[in-house]
């Protein structure tokens, strides 16, 4: 993995630990649900998702290539999955079905991904001791978010730890660039 395209996914997460506080408050703040705040919120979702699909496929390449640790591949594309549903489903009150069902969409989305991020945490833990220096600490951060998440009245302290999981995710990326690739031998 190039050491440009890590580079590239450390901006994009410190970016993401901003746009993703932004994106949430955004919607929370719809009370009204019509048709322009919500088309907003879609672009806002889909923007979000973009740079989240990129951030953990660069992150599953990562532990594949240089690590050969490929159990956190299932939670990171459940994730992922998640995260595409979710963009369908913001949708849902633009086409009539109501706020009330997208409302309850969301806290099931809440819960789903909470235990999602719980499981990811668990599997990065099982990573031997300091290959990746700040790992540790961003598994950490990553279980607390998902139980915050999971336990949906706590989806505020939540979505501050994702914004944190989200610059760690930034600096493990950072250190990441100055390590040599696998298999190649520096001079």
């Amino acid at each position: 993995m190039s050491n440009d395209r890590l580079t590239l996914a450390a901006v994009l997460a410190f970016i993401h630990a901003v746009l993703s506080r932004f994106f949430v408050s955004f919607t929370a703040e719809i009370t009204q649900p019509s048709t322009g705040p919500l088309l907003i919120a879609a672009l806002l979702a889909m923007v979000n998702f973009a740079i989240f699909l990129f951030l953990f496929i660069t992150f599953k390449r990562l532990l594949n290539e240089r690590y050969d640790f490929i159990q956190a591949d299932r939670p990171i594309l459940a994730l992922i999955g998640l995260g595409a549903l979710g963009v369908i489903f913001i949708l849902l009150p633009v086409t009539g079905l109501g706020y009330s069902l997208f409302s309850l969409v969301s806290r099931g989305f809440g819960v789903v991904s909470g235990l999602l991020w719980i499981w990811l945490a668990l599997l990065l833990l099982k990573l031997p001791a300091g290959r990746i220096k700040w790992l540790k600490p961003y598994a950490f951060v990553v279980a607390a978010a998902g139980i915050g998440y999971a336990s949906i009245v706590l989806t505020t302290l939540a979505v501050i730890l994702s914004m944190i999981a989200d610059i760690l995710l930034g600096v493990i990326f950072i250190q990441e660039t100055g390590k040599p690739e696998p298999g190649k031998i520096e001079v």
